[in-house]
């Protein structure tokens, strides 16, 4: 298998995993909206993830696993060599004594510090929740801090789990990332489910943290049985350790609106009253579906092939696979940018208008999804070229750059959060697309970034979404005029106008793209008609 079919497999299966993750989180984002509505309980329980997605942040989400990937690929590769002269030996014939070895001192250490940390945490819980959620009174913040409480022993499961993975995917092993957060969610949606039954908001957070353990440590742990022996030492500064911080400091240390643009949210949403937060936070998990099938499938891929060849001097093939990887996921985004920009009542509706979520909780939210549809772009873009440049040991600048873009990102979160929640959604689709495009300078000087193939994606796809937005946005607003005086606002009234809208903007998108040859949507188009010729 050729090295971009093996990627664009990949590619495949983590997009799948994160389809069926992303249709579970909205199952139980459903279920949440459905059972408590768009109130200050679900802003509190919002708000207890802030905390734990801080360590998350700092130790296991993601950090870990690309920081992981380079020395493990090294170590692989070293073994199979000696295995073999031409490296190409069965899994099983590598002597991976060394590996397990690296893996248990880096471990070990590591797992160390997270168990001191959520020990601080659950210490000084009201305190640190405090400073995030500063809007909120003593009775929510004390009722946050219990949730936050429940949660913040996941990040154990977490850390554990992604340095499995990182094991796992320097060998392009990518099971264990798949089935991840479809386990977590399922955690999330089953506990939800058990809570309900007493009124119980806080049986989402226990369905967390058992989603946690099972899809983050047990299900890596038996997929990596054959490939790695687990085992733990005591926690010291070897120079394996050390070698590791040196790359995953500034990982740690860093600061990225991909993550920050969350926390501002719920900071400054914290005093826009009741509802504020969620109606953010939903609309931002609606946009993070597109973003989750273009970018996090690619990227996690695509930075594990980079490590490869990078380790082996490939430059050129490097350039190759970030190249096609950054402008697929343009013009890929741009046109699915389009559609949500175009239908956020529609899709807000049908996706939480039920029981106690109400159609003014529909409006607010929608509302806060068009800026966030224009950041689609930037959010799908930004993991691809993150991961890529991390997995080549190059983090320290891309961490200074981003943190001083986030800092200065800060005041103008605090400015426009007087236009309310759009204005805070507009303020992370301004700050991101900055951050874009200043990685991408980065990508271009260290990897060899062909710009001129991405801005080629760039003015495609801009054309290809103008296209797909009107069309799109037309049919919505006749099929609305048409049916509100025969069904009335309800689910089925807000599904019609999804399919009008949608099969306006499918013929749009086709179109544009025969014309133009849009990346990414070109590709989907090809192994379409390579199938039904097949059949």
């Amino acid at each position: 298998m050729t090295a971009t079919k093996a990627v664009r497999s990949a590619a495949l299966l983590l997009a799948a995993s994160a389809l069926i993750s992303r249709f579970l989180g909205f199952g139980r984002e459903m279920l949440l909206a459905y059972l408590y509505g768009a109130t200050a309980a679900t802003d509190v329980y919002r708000a207890s993830f802030t905390v734990p997605d801080l360590l998350n942040y700092l130790l296991a989400g993601g950090a870990l696993t690309i920081a992981f990937i380079p020395r493990m690929a090294e170590l692989y590769a070293s073994a199979a060599a000696a295995a073999s002269n031409d490296g190409d030996v069965d899994r099983d014939e590598v002597n991976t004594d060394e590996v397990d070895e690296v893996f248990a001192i880096v471990a070990s250490s590591l797992l160390f510090l997270v168990t001191a940390l959520t020990i601080v945490g659950e210490v000084f819980t009201e305190e640190l929740v405090g400073l995030f959620v500063s809007g909120f009174d003593d009775a929510k913040i004390a009722q946050t801090a219990l949730l936050t409480r429940i949660v913040l022993p996941a990040q154990v499961f977490f850390i554990y789990g992604s340095l499995v993975q990182g094991n796992l995917l320097a060998r392009q092993i990518f099971s264990a990332r798949a089935l991840t957060p479809v386990l977590y969610n399922l955690g999330i949606i089953v506990g939800g489910l058990a809570g309900a039954q007493w009124g119980a908001i806080e049986g989402f957070s226990w369905g967390a943290l058992a989603g946690a353990f099972f899809g983050a440590a047990v299900v890596p742990t038996w997929i990596a049985r054959k490939q790695l022996k687990v085992r733990l030492t005591w926690p010291s500064l070897h120079p394996e350790v050390r070698s590791f911080l040196w790359i995953f400091v500034p990982l740690m240390a860093g600061v990225s609106l991909l993550t920050v643009d969350e926390w501002a949210g719920r900071y400054f949403g914290s005093y826009l009253g009741d509802g504020a937060i969620s109606w953010l936070d939903n609309a931002r998990r609606v946009m993070m579906v597109p973003v989750g099938l273009a970018a996090v499938g690619a990227g996690q891929a695509t930075a594990s092939f980079i490590a490869k060849r990078w380790s082996s001097g490939d430059r050129e093939g490097v350039s190759e696979l970030i190249s096609q990887a950054v402008s697929g996921v343009v013009g890929l985004s741009l046109i699915v940018a389009a559609f949500f920009a175009a239908v956020p009542e529609a899709i807000v509706g049908l996706l939480f208008e039920r029981g106690a979520f109400t159609p003014a909780d529909t409006v607010q939210t929608a509302a806060a999804l068009v800026p966030f549809a224009f950041a689609i772009v930037p959010f799908a873009v930004m993991p691809v070229l993150n991961q890529s440049l991390f997995t080549t040991g190059y983090t320290w600048v891309p961490m200074i750059v981003t943190t001083i873009l986030t800092a200065a990102t800060i005041p103008l979160y605090s400015t426009m959060a007087a236009s309310g929640i759009v204005g805070l959604a507009s303020a992370g689709a301004i700050g991101m697309t900055v951050q874009c495009i200043a990685i991408g300078t980065l990508a271009e000087r260290r990897l060899d970034l062909q710009v001129v193939r991405v801005f080629s994606a760039l003015w495609r796809g801009l054309v290809g979404m103008g296209v797909a937005w009107l069309a799109a946005h037309s049919a919505d607003h006749f099929t609305k005029q048409a049916i509100v005086g025969i069904i009335g606002p309800s689910s089925l009234a807000y599904l019609v106008r999804l399919a009008a809208s949608g099969i306006a903007w499918i013929v749009a998108v086709a179109l544009v793209t025969a014309a133009l040859g849009i990346p990414g949507l070109d590709i989907l188009v090809q192994r379409l008609r390579s199938n039904l010729r097949r059949r």
